[in-house]
C-alpha cells in the first residue's frame, strides 16, 4: 500500500485554495466579504488563529448551499485535469490519499480518480464546522492507525516535510515538487 498527500503532491495545487476562489469568482456577491476574509487571513498569518478555525471562518459561507455537492462537482470537471501525470501513470488500487483538505472537496475528485482510501480533514456542510481535528501533520497517523493499526505503507509521496510523520510510517519516503519526485527515505529514517 502506498500513500500520498493531495495538495501539490498529486493536485496542481490547493484544492481547498481553489475551491474557496473557483465560490469567490462564481458567486460574486462573496467580494462584498472581502475585508472579512482579509482580516481572518491576516490573524491566521500572525498565528492568532490555528488552521481549523481559520478553514472555519473562511468557508464560514458553506452552509448557506444546500447544493453544495453539485457545486463541487462542477468545479472538479474543470479540476481534474490537474493530477499529476506520474501519479496517473503509478496509481494502484489499494492507494490510501491522506489530505488536509476539506473532504466534502476531496470526496469528488477521490470519486474521479476511482481512490477508494483517503483521508481528509472532515468539514461539516450543514454547520460549517470541522469535526475532530485538522488532518495535518501527526494527525494524519493518528487516523491511519485508527483504520490500519501497525501497518507500514511501503511509500508515502508528499510536497511538504510536514508530512514526515506519516514518512516514517513508511518504507520509503518521496518528497514531490511539481510532479518531480526526489528519495528523502534517508532524510526521514536519520531524522
Amino acid at each position: 500500500m502506498i500513500g500520498y498527500d493531495f495538495d501539490k503532491t498529486i493536485y496542481k495545487g490547493d484544492c481547498s485554495t481553489n475551491f474557496f476562489l473557483y465560490m469567490i469568482f462564481t458567486r460574486i456577491y462573496l467580494l462584498l466579504f472581502t475585508p472579512y476574509f482579509l482580516v481572518v487571513f491576516l490573524l491566521y498569518g500572525i498565528k492568532v488563529l490555528s488552521k481549523k478555525k481559520f478553514k472555519e471562518l473562511m468557508y464560514f459561507f458553506i452552509p448557506w448551499y444546500k447544493n453544495i455537492d453539485k457545486i463541487v462537482k462542477k468545479f472538479w470537471s474543470k479540476q481534474i485535469k490537474r493530477i499529476f501525470p506520474y501519479y496517473l501513470n503509478q496509481k494502484k488500487d489499494d492507494d490510501i490519499i491522506i489530505s488536509a483538505g476539506l473532504d466534502f472537496i476531496v470526496k469528488e475528485a477521490m470519486d474521479l480518480l476511482g481512490i477508494k482510501n483517503y483521508m481528509a480533514t472532515h468539514f461539516d456542510t450543514r454547520t460549517g464546522k470541522i469535526v475532530g481535528k485538522n488532518c495535518y501533520g501527526e494527525e494524519k497517523v493518528n487516523r491511519f492507525r485508527e483504520v490500519y493499526q501497525d501497518t507500514i505503507l511501503d511509500a508515502f509521496y508528499s510536497d511538504s516535510f510536514s508530512d514526515t510523520p506519516m514518512m516514517r510510517v513508511s518504507e520509503k519516503a518521496f518528497l514531490v515538487t511539481k510532479g518531480d519526485l526526489k528519495d528523502v527515505t534517508s532524510q526521514i529514517k536519520g531524522a
